[in-house]
């Protein structure tokens, strides 16, 4: 479950950006081994972070009294729960916007990383769906921290998603470098709305 402000803020009419920072080995969330360098997901495992995240996403857009024309979700483009965000925002016809790090042909077609894949699986569906992409290179200037340098383009990324969100979630069940990483920018941008878990977590 995600953990909700006492006092919402948001005020009705305006426009919602949520974000969302997770893994990209879900499989582990639940249990299961990642086969394949994960080309594919484990259904199960997929179904219960979908499941997850798509009542956390639909809780916050009734909590916070937000019109459907009004609500985006951003998503950053990383297999597992990025890319399960954008299928959140495809089914229930969000608009979606994509925080692509470096460019779409760098990410699209990279190699796979500690021998598995790390960008989206279905990555065109997501991409002709999207209403904006964004392509954040490693020397991003952010409008709130313009002197801050990144190690990665990944790190440029996960500032990208901070800066034009109005909200961030997490969906955070074991440590992750580049999930910490995107968790502690939204916290000290006052924007960090909480975490979701499942069940089996």
């Amino acid at each position: 479950t995600l953990l909700m402000p006492d006092i919402l803020l948001h005020l009705k009419g305006e426009l919602m950006i949520l974000a969302l920072t997770g893994h990209t080995t879900i499989e582990k969330c639940s249990n299961f081994i990642l086969e394949n360098e994960g080309v594919k997901y484990n259904q199960t495992a997929y179904d219960l972070t979908y499941n997850s995240i798509e009542e956390s996403v639909l809780n916050i857009k009734d909590q916070y009294c937000i019109n459907h024309d009004d609500f985006i979700l951003v998503s950053g483009m990383a297999r597992g729960a990025d890319e399960i965000f954008a299928e959140v925002a495809f089914r229930n016809n969000f608009k979606l916007y994509l925080s692509i790090p470096a460019s779409v042909e760098w990410h699209k077609f990279r190699n796979h990383s500690n021998n598995r894949r790390v960008q989206a699986i279905n990555y065109d569906k997501y991409l002709n769906y999207a209403f904006k992409v964004f392509e954040i290179p490693k020397n991003y200037k952010s409008n709130f921290f313009p002197n801050m340098q990144y190690k990665y383009a990944n790190f440029a990324r996960n500032q990208h998603m901070v800066d034009i969100s109005n909200k961030v979630i997490s969906f955070k069940q074991y440590n992750s470098t580049g999930t910490d990483d995107c968790i502690k920018r939204a916290k000290e941008a006052n924007k960090y709305l909480g975490n979701i878990n499942i069940n089996n977590c």
